[in-house]
């Protein structure tokens, strides 16, 4: 005879809990819930504009708080679906970052042990209050919250999150004097696109603002753009590439690929082989060079954008790419040629230099004049082009210029305190005053003057 019975599988709240927050920074966290609040701005929004949304961020070594003006969550859905872990089947909300269904949860349980939210609609409002510790002890109720219906205050509409008793490790990088600029300027990075549409971020008080990146544009210096549609998962997915020159004299850290998706920032300035660099070319081709600081002004901006978020190639913690996504993996090959193209551009420029360097007359510098005059436009306004520079032709100096004499350098090796010596003694300042003194010396006494 044979018996059917059930074998529990289910998990134990703490352990849930310790695996869910195990990927994601405290940084990661507070930008999932700055994501939530964008969503409900964008779902809120009838355009595409976003002015007039607004979400403060507050972050002090005792608690926690992000608040907007953005519409807020219904009752409805939070008692069905926002307090769920993972998306329920069939439940499509219209959102632009959101997608995964364990952001705002997520991101509560990583930063500490108690939480409250507290929502208004135009019409109702919720709060839901509760204790980490005693919800993760209770295993006997279903995972539920406990959720309160309450009376609208004021006219305005949105969510406040607030967190206390935060995590230990929490509250000592809050307590860091210089955490709040760190994190300010990272969602200046993170929402730098979004913020151009009108979104207003606050944290601590201050605009969380940033100028647009450019890259250099005319005189014969053109950046390269793309544009294309993709589809995954049966959802089209829109492609945009902007890349060039970036600003001369700006921290190597700043040179690399940018991806966004929907306008958020996944992946900044990357340069490894995630983004192209140091790789093969599908076709066996020679392949695309590894990063070198020759490349440091290089900026490439790619822009993929869907209204299904689930079709986009970023992480769960929308600080990554999936390269395993087949829309990343045809960009890619797009990433890698532009690659290619701007390595050539530093060679040549290289060239350019040594030669004039060897040879230098009136002859003119084309890329490297080129270079100087060109200006800066914003990577948004560049809608046209494939990448170019100005073809490295020695241009013959003008008949009514004067040509001046042609010139090289010279280099060698000498004991330090001899040349410190001629230096004393002939009062010069640089070691390279002294060759050019030992230089017309020999000229003089071997040829002599001409």
């Amino acid at each position: 005879m044979t018996e059917q019975i059930q074998a529990n599988a289910s998990a134990t709240r703490g352990f849930f809990v310790d695996m869910l927050v195990r990927d994601i920074s405290v940084n990661g966290a507070i930008l999932e819930l700055i994501d939530n609040a964008i969503d409900a701005a964008v779902a809120a929004s009838e355009a595409d504009e976003l002015s007039g949304y607004r979400i403060e961020v507050e972050v002090t070594p005792s608690r926690f708080t992000v608040m907007d003006n953005c519409g807020g969550i219904p009752v409805a859905i939070a008692e069905n679906y926002a307090f769920r872990f993972g998306r329920p089947q069939g439940f499509t909300p219209h959102t632009q970052i959101g997608y995964f269904g364990i952001g705002m949860k997520r991101a509560i349980f990583r930063l500490g042990k108690n939480f409250k939210v507290d929502s208004s609609t135009s019409e109702e409002r919720f709060i839901v209050n509760v204790d980490v510790d005693q919800w993760q002890a209770d295993e006997n109720n279903h995972w539920t919250f406990p959720m309160s219906i309450e009376d609208r205050v004021g006219n305005g509409s949105g969510t406040t999150v607030e967190v206390w008793n935060l995590h230990e490790n929490v509250v000592q990088l809050f307590s860091r004097e210089n955490y709040p600029v760190r994190l300010r300027n990272e969602v200046k990075e993170r929402y730098e696109q979004l913020s151009k549409r009108g979104l207003e971020i606050v944290l601590n008080n201050e605009p969380a603002s940033m100028s647009p990146y450019e890259i250099l544009s005319g005189s014969g210096i053109t950046p390269e753009h793309q544009e294309y549609a993709l589809e995954s998962n049966g959802h089209p997915v829109s492609v945009r590439i902007v890349a060039g020159i970036g600003p001369p004299r700006r921290p190597v850290s700043e040179s690399g690929w940018y991806i966004y998706c929907n306008g958020r920032l996944a992946v900044k300035a990357d340069r490894t082989d995630m983004t192209g660099w140091g790789t093969s070319e599908p076709e066996g081709g020679s392949g695309s060079p590894a990063w070198h600081p020759q490349y440091s002004r290089f900026r490439g901006f790619v822009f993929f954008s869907s209204d299904h978020p689930s079709a986009l190639p970023w992480t769960t913690t929308k600080t990554g790419v999936d390269v395993t996504s087949d829309v990343y993996r045809k960009t890619l090959q797009h990433m890698q040629s532009i690659i290619i193209k701007f390595a050539n551009f530093t060679n040549n420029l290289s060239q350019e230099r040594e030669l004039f360097e060897e040879e230098s007359d009136s002859t003119a510098q084309p890329i490297q004049e080129a270079l100087n005059r060109a200006q800066y436009a914003q990577v948004d306004d560049v809608t046209t082009g494939k990448f170019g520079i100005p073809d490295r032709e020695r241009t013959p100096a003008s008949p009514s210029v004067p040509v001046s004499p042609k010139t090289t350098s010279i280099q060698f090796r000498a004991e330090i305190s001899r040349v410190e010596e001629i230096k004393k003694t002939l009062r010069l300042s640089t070691n390279r005053q002294v060759g050019e003194r030992a230089f017309e010396y020999l000229y003089e006494e071997e040829i002599g003057e001409k």
